[in-house]
């Protein structure tokens, strides 16, 4: 059989895409690696334009809390910067697993098909078109077109020929608590810490009495990733640390990798796309790609209909997809934070990074902070860190320069 789209992965941009072609009344076929669609780390922490890109309200099962603040904090010092919301807007914690069944369920109903414990091995290619996948070794899927939304280590990526210069990656794990204490379920947390490394430790609570718990790490180098404690034991560490988690209970591990330099050169060919983690469509400071994914997959949607409907998937054609994604607010935000993280990375080689968390806890403002992180700042924000926090950037712009000298832009 041969469908309109094939789908490789289902993470929130692949999910998203399946939903909206099969509503569209595209014979969509959906291939997972894994058991369930839930077996996958799908990020939590998002705001209003998500849950309207999911199509669900505030107060809807699918959300399991809503923050009026947001804390950033070092392990080390107790620093911190209290983000409100009044600078935040309204911010969710999502039901991750609930979320993947509602996409998943409304895909069925409109008539995609779903494999589980599919792993692609490969594209297929006609000359210069691809065709479908080829899964499990011996087993083939055919497709007009082939969406790879699998991910940072995406087999369809790698196979099509395309490319990730400057590729970093965010390892990361996350425990499910139960049975924590005196927990206020309004406050979300994020911890910087010389066990945590390079990237942050995250504490979201669901309820007084239960927390979401997790760690993302960038390794700047394999000497210094090897130094650091294993990171489940960093979470363990915190939980018998904190009197919230002392006494509780895991009941939940789930892990992910996140891309974390912006989109890449290029994510569309003849016959394929790329959709999500595998497209680098994800803000990379905070790992935000929730709302970029569910946009991608909306936008890609939307495109492979027209796709079908004029019978043309050259790379022209699929590339309009790309195009209307790369112009958006969300993939400029993308690229803003890509490059800020990369150069934080470039930092890290050659300079104490914790020192600089440390230093920007201190000393900035929790609105500026909060548009470098959204990637959202201007010459206004600009303007403002050469006058009011010279000091800061001067001596953190030294160690950066000094790291460009050492190894290059």
């Amino acid at each position: 059989m041969r469908y309109d789209v094939v789908v490789v992965g289902t993470g929130p941009a692949g999910l998203k895409t399946a939903e909206q072609t099969a509503a569209r009344g595209l014979k969509t076929l959906v291939l997972e690696k894994r058991q369930s669609v839930t077996d996958s780390l799908m990020g939590e922490l998002v705001t209003d334009k998500a849950l309207k890109l999911l199509r669900i309200s505030p107060d809807s099962e699918y959300v399991g809390n809503k923050f009026t603040a947001i804390v950033g904090e070092s392990l080390d010092t107790g620093a911190n910067i209290v983000v409100n919301r009044s600078l935040l807007g309204n911010s969710y914690l999502l039901d991750e697993d609930k979320c993947q069944e509602l996409m998943r369920d409304r895909a069925v109903a409109d008539g995609a098909e779903f494999r589980y414990k599919a792993r692609v091995d490969s594209v297929i290619r006609d000359g210069q078109q691809i065709v479908g996948v080829q899964y499990n070794h011996t087993q083939e899927a055919r497709g007009s077109l082939t969406v790879g939304a699998d991910g940072s280590f995406s087999r369809v990526s790698a196979t099509a020929g395309f490319t990730h210069p400057k590729w970093l990656l965010s390892y990361g794990y996350r425990f499910k608590l139960a049975n924590c204490k005196n927990v206020d379920p309004k406050t979300a947390y994020f911890y910087v810490g010389r066990d945590v490394g390079l990237g942050y430790l995250w504490f979201y609570p669901r309820s007084e009495t239960e927390v979401n718990l997790g760690i993302g790490r960038v390794p700047s180098s394999k000497d210094l990733w090897y130094r650091l404690p294993p990171m489940m034991d960093v979470l363990r560490k915190y939980m018998k640390t904190h009197e919230e988690t002392k006494d509780a209970k895991v009941v939940g591990v789930n892990g992910g990798v996140v891309p974390c330099t912006g989109i890449i050169p290029r994510f569309t060919d003849a016959g394929v796309a790329l959709c999500g983690n595998s497209a680098g469509q994800v803000s990379s400071i905070v790992g935000g790609g929730v709302t970029t994914c569910l946009h991608a997959g909306t936008l890609l949607a939307r495109h492979a209909k027209r796709m079908v409907e004029e019978d043309d998937f050259s790379r022209e054609s699929v590339y309009q997809y790309e195009k209307e994604y790369r112009m958006s607010k969300l993939a400029k935000n993308i690229e803003n934070t890509g490059r800020g993280m990369w150069a934080v990375f470039k930092y890290a080689m050659f300079n104490d990074p914790l020192e600089a968390a440390e230093i920007v806890l201190r000393e900035l403002d929790a609105s500026t902070l909060n548009e470098i992180v959204q990637g959202s700042f201007g010459a206004a924000t600009l303007m403002r860190l050469f006058t009011d926090f010279l000091p800061m950037v001067v001596r953190i712009g030294k160690g950066y320069l000094k790291s460009v000298a050492v190894s290059g832009p």
